[in-house]
């Protein structure tokens, strides 16, 4: 019995493989607030898109031909586009978690039982989010993959230790009742945990490819923003101090 239930909890934690680095360094935090887009450096903006595609730095306004105006305008709406999917995709560790207790929930019959493992990943996606909005607007952190492949990935992998240990106590909660009742004997448990572990391992399997093909998609356009940048910076060479993204 142990050995079954601490291999459901490895299962948990094998989601946590969805998680991976991409090939761009963001040098300076970024910010979105609604049509406008900023780049900070040491907790002050320095550089600022405005909604009619307006160019500050240092809080002064630099004058743009309207081939430079169409250029800068195109990467604004590129940034505002692609960059809050990060915060989806953080958030995604808290949906393939959910999908496990959602399985056992519906496995055993006793949405109760599993309580305390939703309010756990209710605050894990909770924080997931504050991540990426610490005040109300979207912020992407300089350095973000490269605290995504480590920190994050071991606040993540924690988080779901926790939900493993809630989610077997809801496990046997549930299956002591049956128990007790004597709707289940010994023989029925380990057929159901048979069952179960074969139903979350393909379930993981595909949520984990899923999240992973997404976070894949994202890097690319990512990928794409910082190539289009450097055209920009050639175009505009006032933004080269103040890059948003370097490969």
């Amino acid at each position: 019995m142990n050995k079954t239930l601490i291999t459901l909890s490895l299962l948990a934690l094998s989601a946590g493989s969805y998680a991976q680095s991409c090939p761009v360094n963001v040098p300076n935090d970024i910010h979105i607030a609604g049509d406008h887009v900023s780049i900070y450096q040491g907790g002050q903006a320095k550089l600022l898109i405005d909604g009619d595609n307006q160019l500050f730095i240092e809080g002064k306004q630099v004058a743009l031909s309207e081939p430079q105006t169409q250029a800068l305008q195109s990467y604004s709406q590129h940034i505002k586009s692609y960059l809050p999917q990060m915060a989806d995709l953080a958030d995604d560790g808290a949906s393939i978690a959910q999908d496990i207790i959602d399985e056992l929930s519906s496995h055993f019959g006793e949405s109760d039982a599993f309580s305390g493992a939703e309010k756990l990943v209710d605050e894990y996606s909770e924080k997931a989010k504050q991540k990426f909005y610490p005040e109300g607007e979207f912020v992407m952190p300089a350095d973000v993959f490269e605290s995504m492949g480590s920190d994050w990935k071991q606040e993540f992998d924690d988080a779901l230790k926790h939900i493993s240990m809630e989610s077997i106590s809801g496990i046997i909660a549930s299956l002591s009742a049956e128990m007790k009742s004597g709707e289940l004997n010994f023989s029925d448990f380990q057929t159901q945990l048979s069952e179960l572990k074969k139903s979350l391992q393909e379930k993981i399997r595909q949520r984990s490819g899923e999240v992973a093909e997404q976070a894949g998609v994202l890097c690319d356009s990512i990928e794409g923003l910082a190539e289009e940048e450097q055209e920009l910076q050639r175009v505009i060479p006032e933004m080269k101090d103040y890059p948003m993204f370097e490969i």
